[in-house]
């Protein structure tokens, strides 16, 4: 855990340059408040909400910490004592409602363009005005693209791309569209583990 060799590979680390905003930071604070009683204070709970959950520090590891795990454990027991708001819980019901968000999606995407949408890190600087391609369900498919929610709405040109990538290698691909929905990453990411799982085992 001292190594530091993950530090390179942490993008909020990168940016800050904050010890507090590592991995390694990010561990002795959650030790500090599980092992000593150090209070979650601001800067703790600051600290452990900026973590994007990439797992790139996961991926540089050499003794393999679990730090998804932690910080996904983390994320749940800082709900269990402050619940998420109520926009958060807002937005991410919209999740499970694919083509509410998508037009949501678009109605904002004409509020950007008009300049009466002010900028605040939530949403890409310009979502898409078009969806990406809606085709109906392939019989016997060789693949099937699982396209969820949030990037079907706001980065379907990711899928096209995908798409046409599979079927210029000689295969035939299926998307699994509103037929599928949320598969809960981003309810875990918010620490509230419990949905996020209902959604995951749904998908599956």
């Amino acid at each position: 855990v001292q190594c530091g060799l993950c530090l390179p590979h942490c993008p909020t680390y990168r940016v800050t340059g904050d010890e507090s905003r590592s991995p390694r930071g990010r561990i002795s604070l959650m030790g500090a408040a599980e092992l000593e009683g150090a209070p979650m204070d601001a800067g703790w709970l600051d600290a452990m909400s900026t973590c994007v959950q990439c797992l790139g520090c996961e991926t540089a590891c050499p003794s393999g910490v679990p730090f998804g795990e932690l910080i996904s454990m983390t994320r749940a027991a800082m709900v269990e004592q402050r619940p998420a708001p109520w926009r958060l819980r807002l937005g991410l019901g919209l999740l499970g409602r694919p083509r509410l968000l998508r037009w949501g999606s678009r109605l904002l995407a004409v509020v950007q363009r008009l300049g009466m949408f002010r900028r605040t890190g939530l949403f890409p600087a310009r979502l898409p005005l078009r969806g990406g391609r809606r085709r109906l369900p392939v019989a016997d498919a060789d693949l099937l693209l699982f396209t969820g929610c949030v990037m079907d709405a706001w980065q379907p040109e990711v899928h096209d791309a995908v798409e046409d990538v599979l079927e210029a290698s000689g295969r035939t691909v299926d998307r699994t569209g509103d037929r599928v929905g949320c598969c809960g990453a981003l309810h875990e990411h918010a620490g509230l583990h419990d949905e996020a799982c209902s959604r995951a085992e749904a998908v599956m």
